[in-house]
């Protein structure tokens, strides 16, 4: 198994500076692309780490992690990530499978024994794929009239409760819809199958076999590392920001972790000792829908091919963070910033162009 910790002696021979024939230099390149976001979306901190090949080749921090104490953003600084938390789901879940705990077309009902006929035929897959087609409570004005109280004073068997009892909004499997009720079901189903609560699967799964050490909770949570707030633009003006994430929810949100750490989780996705190949293949392949055409999303990461021909696999959180990683090149960009709501979505992209058009890094 992976446990590639990065130390500050190695971090430091890492993240020197790439250079290219042509003179670029891959530090350049990514403090260009950062700087232009951070001043157009006024983003006070970010950080970024690249991974190619088994190896971390960039890592670096970028302006203010916390602007009330003057503490700089690092490599190693802690963001909440939101929702790109759905990717570790999505590793359990098939860690599980692996194990032989889990099975991803097995229904619902196995797991909630008072699910209505209409929707046995829902899958753990279609959970993990957001083609389960129920009723999301989230934001939801008909979830608060009917219950009379907000989603925050919900128990989460309350909030799946209703949603199972919803008519469906399309068959499962047919059409795709992003979806919080389907990860609140989800963690309820990996805490069955693990035997364990999901936080602790997470560790068991995930964090301990490839030296990771994020922590779950909203910025109420005291982390080390972690600045208490996001920032907003409030008319122009920067504010504070709390998020809170219930514990039910922390299969689609809650993880507080780093740009190193997740440099740590790309390094072992890189060779086949943490997954097999062929699991990879399953936790980022495409439902094909009623339509005829394939969602662009795999089992709790997105997936597609852009405009240029690539394939690319990861999540966004929060218009905040964004993972992504193309594996054909085996190259991850990771970004994250301390500004909710940035919507800098083209940064990490940008950034992994611009490189493969100067040489520094590894192209096909």
């Amino acid at each position: 198994m992976h446990s590639r910790v990065f130390p500050l002696f190695v971090l430091l021979l890492l993240t020197a500076p790439a250079q290219a024939a042509n003179g670029a230099r891959l530090e350049d390149i990514v403090d260009e692309v950062v700087h232009r976001h951070m001043a157009a979306k006024s983003i006070p901190g970010m950080s970024v780490s690249i991974v190619q090949d088994e190896a971390l080749i960039f890592a670096k921090g970028y302006g203010k992690a916390s602007l009330e104490f003057d503490v700089p953003a690092a490599p190693a600084t802690v963001y909440p990530v939101s929702s790109v938390s759905k990717i570790f789901a999505g590793l359990v879940a098939l860690r599980l499978v692996e194990a032989g705990k889990l099975g991803l077309d097995v229904s619902v009902a196995e797991f909630f024994p008072a699910t209505p006929a209409d929707k046995r035929a829902l899958t753990v897959r279609h959970l993990l794929q957001h083609t389960h087609g129920l009723e999301d409570f989230y934001g939801n004005e008909r979830y608060r009239s009917v219950s009379g109280k907000s989603v925050a004073d919900s128990t989460a068997s309350e909030l799946i409760r209703w949603s199972l009892d919803r008519p469906l909004r399309h068959a499962p499997g047919t059409a795709w819809e992003y979806s919080l009720v389907g990860y609140v079901m989800l963690a309820r189903v990996l805490e069955s199958a693990g035997g364990l609560p999901y936080e602790e699967l997470v560790r068991h799964y995930v964090f301990e076999p490839v030296g990771m050490t994020g922590a779950f909770g909203g910025t109420e949570t005291v982390l080390p590392g972690r600045n208490p707030v996001l920032y907003v633009l409030n008319d122009d003006t920067l504010a504070g920001h709390i998020v809170e994430f219930p514990a039910y929810a922390y299969a689609a949100g809650g993880l507080n972790t780093s740009a190193m750490d997740l440099a740590n989780l790309f390094v072992a996705l890189s060779g086949a000792d943490f997954i097999a190949d062929e699991t990879k293949q399953v936790l980022w392949s495409n439902p094909v829908l009623a339509d005829g055409n394939p969602a662009n999303y795999g089992l709790g990461w997105f997936s597609y091919t852009t405009s240029r021909g690539r394939r690319v696999v990861g999540h966004e959180g929060g218009g905040a963070s964004w993972v992504i990683y193309y594996p054909d090149l085996d190259l991850a960009v990771i970004a994250l910033s301390n500004m909710s709501g940035a919507r800098a979505d083209s940064l990490p992209y940008e950034i992994a162009r611009n490189a493969l058009a100067e040489g520094l890094l590894r192209s096909h």
